[in-house]
Formats: structure tokens, sequence, C-alpha cells
């Protein structure tokens, strides 16, 4: 079963060239920004089995579907299942908003 909250797969560019230091930062905060809204779905969805596929992620958030399958890790090739347990939704309890449902994102 995949661990809640998601963590991004993140770019460990560690070296001195500014041009990529620039860019991992930028893939970083896109990855962060991707998976934020990930375990904001899973944490308001109720359901104990949940499936997010690649472009609808990438449709909300302005994205190609090339740069959120690269950065969600446990995904396969179009998206994500996850098993939601009562240890998952206490470690999703941040993510939880009574403004954001997942029939709201899909409008």
């Amino acid at each position: 079963m995949t661990k809640l909250p998601l963590e991004p797969r993140l770019d460990s560019y560690r070296g001195s060239k500014e041009n990529l230091q620039r860019k991992a930062a930028e893939h970083n905060a896109m990855a962060r920004r991707v998976v934020d809204h990930l375990n904001t779905l899973i944490a308001n969805d109720p359901a104990d089995m949940q499936q997010y596929l690649y472009h609808e992620i990438a449709r909300d958030l302005g994205l190609t579907v090339e740069d959120v399958a690269s950065v969600v890790m446990y995904g396969g090739h179009n998206g994500i299942t996850v098993g939601v347990s009562e240890d998952g939704r206490r470690a999703l309890a941040p993510y939880k908003s009574s403004a954001i449902r997942r029939e709201d994102s899909h409008q």
C-alpha cells in the first residue's frame, strides 16, 4: 500500500551550475505542488480506494502529463491508485479542507 501523505520525486542536483540549480528548484517546486494537490484530493475523498489519472491532475494544475508522471512516486503508467487506511487519514489531516471536494476538481 502507498504511504500517505504522498511524497514528491525531487531533483537532487547539488552542483555549482546556476542554470541547473534553477531547473532543479523549479522542478522541485512543481513536484511539491502536484503532490500537495493530490494529497488534498485524497484527504477530502471519503473512499477507501481512490484513483487519480495524470491527465486530470495535469489539467487541474496547468501542467503536462509528463510533468505530473515524473514527480508522482508509486504511480503507474497513467495514474496512481491509493488505498486509504485510518492511519493514512490521520496522516492526511493537514490537507483536509471542507472547501475542496474531489467532485469540485473535476468540473
